[in-house]
């Protein structure tokens, strides 16, 4: 099992796959869609959620599968902030992603044609990389060089479970990089699952006071107002969520399980925030690790990478569903 490149009759967007037929089991990574693995099939269901077919998808600036936010997750306050004396405005710059309300959204990689890519031959793992410099015709949106890396390995247990693992990491260039990232998966255990039958686990956490805008309210330190630890695990019911916690510096695990099958997400210490994201009447849950909170960049709370060197971090999804689970090989097979 490894990650090849969809032969190009299959047409636009380029496209790794990696599958083992035994298991039942493939994933697809979407370079020119934010680094993002875009399906993830266990037992012979997608795991993960894509609003559109892949060629309708491609054509908007709609999020999916597993998406990077980056240089920024959600939303910013508005077009103008600014880091260490270099002052930002968004306006003039085209194409950027936007919300409802016309803040700029997501980041600026969810269409990024310009990833470099390399699979390993011996298991399936793939890396990308992209150089954000100054030659780029969108670099005044983010006047940084730095140099964004993605490794995705996926392994197949024994035991049923499929792992998809995450390795993130920026090299920051001549100057310091503020960066207040993330990335976006949207955990669906079984398709077309009752709500009833869904419940979500998550860490206790200190929830962030957002505004109708979804931006967080600030205190008197300019920080997120945030309020005490509590627990918001439980059955999904009828709840719609798009909050915003404080979960720490420990590292976290969340998961989202249906009667059939269920998937965790594990994130290392470096994700300190995590989003919730679930509409009304959906079959998935997005549980979204953070950097920073929503509208850092703007707030001046992102997290900063020294001039020179290289800032990591990763987590791992997770799927475990009952009917592969002695159909699987080794891990990394």
């Amino acid at each position: 099992m490894r990650f090849e490149r969809c032969p190009a009759e299959a047409g636009p967007p380029e496209r790794w796959t990696a599958s083992n037929e035994t298991a039942g089991v493939s994933a697809t990574v979407v370079p020119a869609a934010g680094m993002n693995l875009a399906s993830l099939v266990v037992g012979g269901e997608d795991r993960l959620v894509l609003p559109l077919p892949l060629g309708e998808f491609m054509a908007t600036a709609k999020t999916g599968g597993v998406p990077l936010l980056h240089p920024w997750a959600n939303r910013l306050r508005g077009d103008v902030w600014s880091f260490d004396g270099t002052d930002v405005d968004l306006a003039p710059i085209a194409g950027l992603k936007r919300d409802a309300a016309g803040l700029p959204m997501h980041g600026l990689l969810l269409r990024a044609t310009d990833w470099s890519i390399e699979a390993a031959a011996d298991r399936p793992s793939i890396v990308g990389r992209l150089d954000w410099g100054s030659d780029r015709p969108d670099f005044a949106a983010f006047p940084f060089e730095h140099v964004v890396e993605v490794d995705w390995s996926i392994g197949v247990e024994r035991s049923g479970m499929v792992s998809a693992t995450c390795g993130f990491a920026v090299e920051a260039g001549s100057r310091d990089v503020p960066i207040a990232g993330g990335w976006h998966p949207y955990l669906r255990p079984t398709i077309g699952a009752d709500r009833r039958t869904l419940t979500l686990k998550v860490p206790k956490a200190r929830q962030a006071s957002l505004d109708e805008r979804g931006l967080p309210e600030p205190g008197d330190d300019g920080r997120p107002t945030l309020g005490p630890e509590h627990d918001v695990s439980g059955p999904l019911g009828d709840r719609t969520l798009d909050d915003l916690f404080l979960v720490g510096d420990t590292g976290w695990t969340a998961s989202v399980a249906s009667v059939a099958a269920s998937i965790e997400i594990e994130a290392d210490r470096a994700w300190r925030w995590m989003q919730l994201y679930a509409p009304a009447g959906s079959d998935f849950v997005c549980v979204e690790p953070m950097l920073a909170p929503t509208a850092a960049l703007s707030d001046g709370g992102a997290v900063r990478v020294a001039a020179g060197s290289r800032f990591e971090a990763s987590f791992t999804i997770r799927v475990r569903v009952a009917a592969v689970a002695d159909g699987g090989s080794e891990a990394g097979a």
